[in-house]
């Protein structure tokens, strides 16, 4: 493998390199040339007016794929020696597979539900784990193969330098002429500026850099020796430090004879995981006399992770078994399914070529991504299973298995599953899910929900009351989970209506108060007046300026009230205005505050994080 050295290129090879990359890497590079250009468009693009342009936005996350795709296709191509029209054919077939999936029928990934996203990220880490593979299908040189992803890791680091130094630099330049020469630069320059270094320079660094097979030497490789001090002295003592704290959590749980907690199996992926990559760093030197401690550790390793693996697929089942198959516990359970096959084959093989780590990760990636066993699919007849079942349990679906609205009284817990997946389904598979428990149009009934008190409910609460059930949102489910769980709370105010300021004399607009924001001080005609915030109690306390308590509005209840009716972080169902007024009043003052923006805790502790608002205030 080549030497890698951290040198500043002259600007002839700089030229030349982009002009090779060019050559040998078309398509990828008008892949990263359009993403660019629409990422530079679509930044223009004013706020309210996005979702006309997610068109523009799904160009840029489809040719992002298309940048890693046609790599991969270029080194695979060079390295089975194609012929140029095999080559230009390939590339071809990837040019439809892009198209096909932005023509796709999910509809715009930008907005789409979290199936559309998730399903583009698993897509993004099979097209990079091709990049590292493709390549090396048939080589069998396994420190090569090594080597080349090193190099890859390697111009990655070099070229995100050389970017972030550009922008720097770059941005510097525009922040002097902007304030020494009075040009007027928008700031969206600045964002616009990224854009082209990440998605131009950057590219074209990287792949002109790109290795081609056969300049490696792996006979006179000489191994980081930072790199293996940093493994064999910090990462692998913390990796194995944490699987003996796993191991005692699994006695603990032999000996309480009691069900492993959910999030365990985050702990056994994530430093099961951990510990393989350590191991795949160490990999060239395994061999060294000096270095039998790397084979011994990697034996013991595997074997050790076999307990650890139990333990992952008794906690993902039981999770499974009371709640479901959800996108993420299916994607843990296919993590736990590679995460065994690949401790098997170490085990078990005796060639131990670690080509099958990406290899078999891709596959199955690829593999639980499109079809009637992916994970979207297992998971939405999973979720559409349970509610079915609990439907039926309360006599709220027919013969036909649709739904009945009822009028019974429905038990909390009941109400509770019931809310909980009908939320899951639409956030995670569309409202489409749910069509199968209804007779008409599902999309045109929860539309056709538009008087004064239903206007602002979100997809979720119209379906459930389709029902014939009261809604149980998220934060009552919290409450009843556990009283000292945390949550954090942002609610935003439509503005669709007028309020009646005339009873008051004085505005204040757009106060900000943030935790350890100070009291601030306020002028009202000639009186000077201090408005001190006071978080934990949800406060606000007037004061004239010898810090006399003139009124305090209390906003404890309307926080309390905003948690239980209006769902957070949704833009669908921003809080009416008049919800969002606080208003109080004694013998001197009346005061009316009009929050647009506020953040809270719940739990024992619950407090304010944040608020924005106008004042209007009057004097008696």
């Amino acid at each position: 493998m080549l030497a890698m050295k951290l040198s500043i290129p002259s600007v002839d090879e700089i030229v030349k390199r982009s002009i090779s990359a060019a050559s040998r890497f078309p398509f990828a590079l008008v892949c990263a040339v359009v993403a660019t250009i629409s990422a530079v468009w679509f930044s223009e693009v004013e706020f309210e007016k996005t979702k006309e342009y997610y068109w523009l936005s799904d160009i840029i996350f489809v040719t992002i794929l298309g940048i890693s795709l046609f790599t991969g296709i270029q080194t695979l191509s060079e390295s089975l020696r194609w012929q140029k029209s095999l080559n230009f054919f390939a590339k071809f077939i990837g040019l439809i597979l892009l198209a096909t999936y932005y023509f796709g029928p999910e509809g715009y990934i930008t907005e789409g539900a979290n199936e559309t996203f998730y399903r583009y990220v698993v897509l993004f880490l099979i097209s990079h784990l091709f990049v590292a593979f493709a390549p090396f299908l048939k080589s069998p040189n396994v420190n090569e193969f090594w080597g080349y992803n090193k190099t890859l890791f390697l111009n990655f680091l070099i070229s995100a330098l050389y970017s972030a130094v550009l922008f720097f630099g770059l941005s510097i330049a525009l922040l002097s002429i902007d304030n020494l020469l009075g040009f007027d630069i928008k700031d969206v320059r600045y964002l616009q500026l990224w854009f082209i270094l990440v998605g131009i320079f950057n590219t074209f660094f990287f792949l002109a850099r790109v290795p081609k097979i056969g300049e490696f030497e792996p006979s006179v490789t000489e191994y980081p020796k930072a790199l293996k001090v940093f493994v064999q002295y910090v990462l692998i003592p913390i990796v194995t430090i944490y699987i003996l704290i796993l191991y005692s959590y699994l006695v603990k749980i032999i000996v309480q004879w009691e069900l492993p907690t959910g999030w365990v199996a985050n702990l056994v992926l994530s430093f099961s995981i951990a510990g393989i990559f350590s191991l795949l760093l160490l990999h060239p030197i395994k061999d060294e006399a000096k270095n039998n401690w790397i084979r011994l550790y990697s034996k013991l390793y595997y074997i050790g992770l076999v307990p650890l693996v139990v333990l992952l697929f008794i906690s993902i089942g039981t999770r499974i078994s009371e709640y479901g198959v959800t996108i993420n516990r299916f994607y843990v359970a296919t993590l736990a399914v590679w995460l065994a096959g690949v401790v098997l084959y170490f085990i078990l093989s005796k060639s131990k070529n670690i080509k099958v780590i990406p290899i078999s990760m891709a596959l199955i990636a690829l593999g639980i991504t499109f079809g009637p066993l992916s994970t979207f699919s297992v998971s939405e007849r999973s979720q559409l299973g349970r509610i079915t079942e609990t439907l039926k349990k309360n006599n709220i679906l027919d013969e036909e298995g649709t739904v009945i609205k009822t009028d019974s009284e429905i038990p909390f817990e009941s109400r509770s599953e019931i809310s909980s997946i009908v939320r899951y389904m639409i956030d995670n598979h569309d409202l489409n899910s749910l069509q199968p428990l209804f007779d008409n149009d599902l999309k045109s009934e929860v539309d056709a929900i538009e008087n004064e008190d239903l206007e602002f409910r979100t997809k979720a609460e119209k379906i459930v009351l389709l029902m014939g059930i009261e809604y149980v949102n998220e934060w009552e489910n919290v409450i009843t989970d556990s009283l000292n769980q945390k949550r954090y709370y942002e609610f935003d105010a439509e503005s669709k209506i007028a309020v009646d300021i005339s009873s008051y004399d004085y505005s204040f607009n757009w106060l900000r108060f943030f935790t350890g924001t100070p009291e601030v001080t306020i002028t009202a005609g000639e009186q000077e007046l201090k408005l001190s915030p006071n978080f934990d109690e949800f406060t606000f306390v007037i004061k004239n300026k010898e810090d006399q308590e003139l009124i305090t509005i209390y906003l404890k209840e309307k926080i309390e009230y905003l948690q239980r009716n209006y769902p957070s972080g949704s833009f669908d169902s921003r809080v009416p205005a008049e919800v969002m007024i606080a208003s109080a009043e004694n013998e001197d003052l009346s005061i009316m505050m009009l929050i647009h923006t506020v953040g809270s805790n719940s739990g024992d502790d619950a407090s304010l994080s944040n608020i924005q608002f106008t004042l209007y205030l009057t004097f008696k």
